[in-house]
């Protein structure tokens, strides 16, 4: 009986400087899906999640694989409180996505942006 109050502390012990080293860097895991746009600036990949109502600014392992524009996608990752590059949402480093059925809207060819 005595090792169950001594194991709980010293869990917490362990973890409260972890989590709240987590909150300093103002990390958390993400998880959204929505359509992979361009932004005004070169190489940023953006993402609104309708449902989420929150823009997301995708950066992917330059390694890696990336979806193509205007691609319907969910995605897990990274998101960071700090400002990025791509200032169009929360920058968000992302770790594994997959394809989605569905289309995305594409701009008119008589509205590029100028």
């Amino acid at each position: 009986m005595q090792k169950r109050p001594l194991t709980f502390l010293l869990v917490l012990l362990i973890s409260s400087p972890l989590s709240s080293q987590l909150r300093k860097l103002g990390t958390e895991h993400v998880q959204a899906r929505g359509c992979v746009r361009p932004t005004k600036q070169e190489g940023c990949f953006t993402l609104h999640d309708i449902k989420q109502h929150r823009f997301y600014d995708l950066q992917f392992d330059p390694k890696g694989e990336k979806p193509d524009l205007y691609t319907h996608i969910s995605f897990e990752g990274i998101g960071f409180s700090h400002d990025a590059l791509c200032s169009t949402g929360r920058p968000v480093h992302v770790s594994s996505w997959k394809i989605l059925p569905g289309e995305c809207s594409r701009p008119s060819e008589n509205s590029k942006p100028k």
